[in-house]
């Protein structure tokens, strides 16, 4: 999810990294968000709703998945890496099933009972006003739809055989600030709430991945540091040479380290499902 305000979201859609920022996160979670849409059945003619859609690699998944009796609607903030082609095959936009719009889902709304998916990831626990987007969302969703969202919990970050102290400076410095724009660190336990709260059914589990040193994995997390370090030197919580160490043991294929712990909530809007 991208925006325009340091206090509504953490990263900065026009950093000169941030579309390798965003393939590297997909490199992390799109096969354990893709197992899951898969399991509960996406196919084709599903009308479906993809809302911060990042560098839009599951939206791609779904227009795939969903054909051309289908339909994708792509939102974000910063639509441009939506409609660019890719290195491979066409720009998302170009495909005939998929609709790309800007919108801020904060407090704009979609359309009522269209779809018959609504996903989002690595958005909610961003925003303000959770209940009130979950609330957006559940509108979107006919009656039987499902609502699919999927948010971290930043306690396990860096975890590793090498020490208990592996990277836990540079985790506590950076999600601390993270914290101040308005990042929940726990946000996965609260979209479960949220969800029931909402008055849907729903279920709930965590995924985390071992990550090694070196590969597109942990360049996603190197990129977070090169972007939180100007924030956390000024900050005076961690200094340059300490990151300079961080960053290189990062790189480095010997170290191994455990991710967040990626919670998604499925909940079921209730009422008869169509046939």
């Amino acid at each position: 999810m991208t925006t325009t305000s340091e206090k509504d979201y953490v990263f900065d859609p026009t950093w000169v990294k941030e579309t390798e920022r965003l393939r590297t996160n997909e490199a992390i979670w799109d096969p354990g968000t893709i197992e899951r849409l898969d399991r509960l059945g996406v196919a084709a003619g599903w009308r479906c709703l993809e809302i911060g859609a990042g560098s839009g690699s599951v939206a791609h998944w779904l227009a795939d998945r969903v054909g051309p009796t289908g339909h994708v609607l792509v939102t974000d903030l910063e639509t441009r890496r939506l409609v660019e082609r890719r290195e491979a095959g066409s720009a998302l936009a170009e495909l005939p099933q998929v609709e790309v719009r800007r919108q801020d889902v904060r407090s704009e709304d979609f359309p009522a009972g269209a779809f018959d998916l609504v996903h989002a990831r690595m958005l909610v626990q961003h925003l303000p006003d959770r209940a009130d987007v979950v609330a957006r969302m559940v509108r979107a969703l006919r009656p039987g739809g499902l609502l699919f969202l999927e948010d971290t919990d930043s306690s396990t970050l860096f975890r590793s055989a090498r020490s208990e102290d592996f990277l836990q400076d540079v985790r506590a410095a950076g999600y601390g600030l993270m914290r101040q724009s308005g990042h929940d660190p726990r946000g996965g336990h609260v979209d479960l709430r949220l969800v029931l709260d909402a008055g849907l059914d729903a279920t709930a589990e965590g995924r985390a991945v071992m990550v090694r040193g070196g590969s597109d994995q942990a360049r996603h997390y190197m990129l977070w540091l090169e972007f939180m370090r100007a924030r956390i030197t000024a900050a005076g919580l961690v200094g340059d040479a300490r990151i300079e160490l961080a960053l290189e043991e990062m790189a480095d294929p010997a170290n191994h380290w455990l991710s967040q712990v990626m919670i998604s909530t499925v909940g079921r809007k209730p009422g008869p499902e169509e046939s």
